[in-house]
């Protein structure tokens, strides 16, 4: 993450979901949360049928921020698109921390193309407040490049648009099993 001062910090971000069966997907979330700080929350996502088109999902799940145990209730939307060939999802969480009831939040908002086999290219609003702070947003861009079947190298930078660090860059790899 790049700082107003020219200084680059690094962070690291484990993201992993699991279908527990074909209505209940479980995720877990290990790295920096909404507040800059170390995290570790799991939820499952449980689908609610389709609104205007839109695939519904309900999260619930609970961990630590910070060392204080949140809940994390959520809401996820999307939908495939054809032509383009791609997707566009939004998803609305929140991190409740029980011991104070202070309460952060995010949404993002993606969309995705997939112009053919070995790549797909998404961008991101991304925005949130951490409680007692001024809402964030961030606009990013990414490259996901298969590199072999079922793994993608993931490639990409944001913009701070309000309230975030000035640039971000992202280098990760996308696992599908």
């Amino acid at each position: 993450m790049g700082a107003e001062d020219g200084s680059w910090t690094q962070s690291y971000t484990l993201f992993h979901e699991y279908g527990l069966t074909d209505r209940l997907t479980l995720s877990t979330d290990f790295g920096g949360a909404i507040s800059g700080l170390e995290k570790l929350v799991s939820y499952v996502s449980v689908p609610m049928g389709e609104r205007l088109g839109f695939r519904l999902a309900l999260d619930m799940g609970a961990g630590k921020v910070a060392g204080e145990w949140v809940l994390r209730p959520g809401l996820s939307f999307g939908r495939g698109l054809e032509r383009p060939s791609g997707w566009i999802a939004g998803e609305l969480a929140a991190e409740v921390f029980a011991g104070t009831g202070a309460v952060d939040w995010k949404f993002d908002l993606t969309l995705g193309l997939s112009p053919g086999r070995r790549a797909k290219y998404y961008m991101q609003l991304q925005s949130g407040q951490r409680a007692g702070d001024p809402a964030f947003a961030r606009l990013a861009g990414s490259l996901a490049w298969k590199i072999r079947d079922g793994t993608w190298l993931d490639i990409g930078g944001s913009v701070g648009l309000a309230n975030s660090d000035p640039y971000r860059l992202k280098l990760g790899i996308w696992r599908e099993f």
